[in-house]
């Protein structure tokens, strides 16, 4: 085993920053994403025609919130399959984390599931690259402090359109990842051949900036609670199960539910599914603490929100 390898360098930039002043969690996955290329290119791992790798299953940790002009390292390597139950299977999974080496801190981590697909028949196949990377000299261990809290690595139980949309629940948009969303796939999302494109996450789809409106104004929305405190969500844990890719035009439905809730915390899951067909597409995980805005630190959740979220959640769908 060796250590991770530095992959990628950058500076936070300006445009980066979201409504809560730090860098927002899609840039997190940006750089994760091109030391992921970086990391295949050292590896010798060569994609035929018409093969692409896809992140099947991303795990974020995040440790440490970053703003604008921090200088942040991104180190990485493939791991084993050792300790996830998984031997057997035909995928590679690696290892990223994001340093901020000037406040010698861990900014975020990363663990990524990834197979090479083929692009026409959208068939997994990635037995060579398992065993280049598993023969690799850049096969590092996962660290400790990379590995999930509470957001576990195992396949989320699946459920129908018909089984969220028979829930009644309350529109909590603006609490954070619950509520339903519709979206719709756009050419200039889309590939040669018409499938939504690799680098173009769902949930932008769902959350695309409108016209004339910049990153300062996405992200999770500020609250105010009874005592006057700004506060909102920031992620710790997010995890991203992807099934099936849509193709142009077709109308993404969304809808997200909280399953537990802690004193400071909350544990959403979002579906994300084909509108016509039912096609379930992804599912994806976030584990959130309120935390307030001035103080930047973490607060117990306001009652008039706590209430509302222990009304709505699901349980029964973790």
């Amino acid at each position: 085993m060796t250590e991770p390898v530095l992959l990628h360098e950058s500076i936070v930039d300006a445009s980066e920053i979201d409504s809560l002043g730090h860098l927002n969690v899609r840039y997190y996955g940006e750089r994760a994403s091109r030391a992921n290329h970086a990391l295949l290119k050292l590896a010798g791992i060569i994609l035929q025609e018409g093969e692409f790798v896809r992140w099947t299953d991303t795990f974020n940790r995040f440790h440490r919130e970053q703003f604008e002009g921090a200088r942040l390292q991104t180190y990485g390597g493939f791991i084993t399959s050792e300790g996830f139950g998984d031997e057997s299977q035909d995928f590679t999974r690696a290892y990223f984390e994001i340093r901020n080496p000037d406040s010698k801190t861990l900014a975020a981590s990363f663990v990524v599931l990834m197979n090479i697909v083929d692009s026409a028949g959208q068939v997994l196949n990635d037995l060579s690259l398992r065993q280049m990377s598993q023969e690799s000299d850049l096969l590092i261990e996962l660290p400790a402090h990379g590995a999930p809290r509470t957001i576990s690595l195992k396949e989320p139980k699946s459920v129908s359109l018909e089984q969220i949309e028979a829930i009644e629940l309350e529109d909590l948009r603006s609490g954070m990842m619950s509520g339903r969303r519709e979206g719709i796939v756009l050419p200039e999302d889309c590939d040669a051949g018409g499938r939504l494109r690799e680098d173009v996450n769902l949930m932008y789809v769902l959350h695309r900036p409108q016209p004339g409106q910049d990153l300062s104004e996405m992200g999770p929305p500020i609250l105010k609670d009874d005592q006057g405190r700004r506060f909102s969500w920031a992620m710790l844990e997010t995890r991203s199960f992807q099934c099936q890719r849509p193709i142009e035009n077709d109308v993404v439905v969304s809808i997200g539910a909280d399953l537990l809730t802690g004193e400071k915390w909350r544990y959403t899951r979002r579906w994300m599914f084909v509108k016509e067909s039912g096609l379930l597409l992804a599912i994806y995980d976030s584990v959130g603490i309120c935390i307030d805005l001035d103080a930047r630190k973490s607060i117990v959740i306001p009652p008039e929100l706590k209430s509302a979220i222990e009304a709505n959640c699901v349980p029964q769908f973790f």
